[in-house]
């Protein structure tokens, strides 16, 4: 049977392909396809494995339907031949007796349905076909969720900033390896704890009131803390803590984003005092006559 010519309507329509070595099969399958009202599907037919491994080389189909006989299977040569090197397709099986055994067979071997040719009707086609097409939008959004999770995952892992998440009441359950790697504490030392154990000292009851009041009451928190690694060196993090809330919009977890500073807080501080003893510096040199500083008012005054 030949391809679909491309008139312009084609990429609006279902593209499947029949693996079946008989032809009158494939006119059997051709003329449900004809009587079903939303018959927008372009049929292809491949009757080898060989024939069916080019066309789907060549183009994109959205369902394989494929002959399947336990002692002599295509369905199953062409399932091993295509799901290592190929995008996983909705394949239904196309079978002469559809028992219990045989649909097991080939849900084990990965088929969405497994069917017998000489049932169907254009309305049992229709439903097959819509509940293979079903069952892979699914398995393709699960696969989707999955793989961003995995990318999440090596983001918070490989992440150069400290991250560390917190249940409701504080009790540590992950850190990331930049925490480990910076505070020198191991995941095994720290999950279960509270942040405490980084406590330098330096901030206030009031501090740490304000920034559970905050949180808890679902507001990001943005600040600057001083805490103190396992080896007690102080380091300042400029620190993210975000609510994360469940379906019913519970606060059930925190996620601490903390981003080293030391370097830049310790140059700060540097300069600070540096101004400090500058200023220091010209109140003393105010306070000598000889000076110019000391001149101005003194002459302002007549002295």
């Amino acid at each position: 049977m030949s391809d679909e010519q491309d008139n312009g309507t084609s990429a609006s329509r279902m593209q499947l392909l029949l693996v079946d070595e008989s032809e009158e099969d494939a006119l059997r399958l051709q003329e449900l396809l004809e009587r079903m009202s939303e018959a927008r599907i372009g049929m292809d037919h491949a009757t080898s494995l060989e024939e069916a491994l080019i066309r789907m080389s060549e183009k994109t189909y959205d369902l394989v339907m494929c002959e399947h006989a336990p002692e002599h299977s295509l369905a199953l040569r062409l399932v091993h031949e295509t799901r290592q090197d190929s995008p996983a397709r909705p394949m239904i099986f196309l079978t002469q007796r559809a028992d219990q055994a045989t649909h097991a067979e080939a849900i084990a071997a990965g088929a969405y349905d497994c069917v017998q040719l000489s049932a169907l009707d254009g309305d049992s086609l229709a439903r097959t076909i819509r509940y293979a097409l079903d069952l892979y939008g699914r398995d393709r959004q699960r696969e989707k969720a999955e793989d961003m999770l995995r990318k999440l995952w090596r983001a918070v892992e490989q992440s150069a900033d400290l991250v560390l998440i917190t249940d409701r009441s504080g009790v540590i359950e992950y850190v990331n390896p930049a925490f480990e790697a910076l505070t020198g504490y191991d995941k095994q030392e720290v999950v279960g704890r509270t942040p405490r154990i980084l406590k330098s000292g330096q901030h206030s009851l009031r501090f740490y009131r304000e920034m559970w009041n905050e949180i808890l009451a679902g507001v990001v928190f943005r600040g600057v803390m001083e805490n103190r690694k396992k080896n007690g060196e102080v380091f300042y993090a400029e620190k993210t803590i975000t609510p994360l809330r469940d379906a019913e919009g519970q606060i059930t977890h925190f996620i601490s984003n903390d981003r080293d500073i030391t370097g830049r807080r310790t140059l700060e501080l540097q300069l600070q005092q540096a101004q400090k003893m500058d200023a220091i510096g010209r109140l003393a040199g105010g306070a000598n006559p000889g000076s110019s500083f000391g001149e101005g008012p003194a002459a302002a005054q007549g002295g």
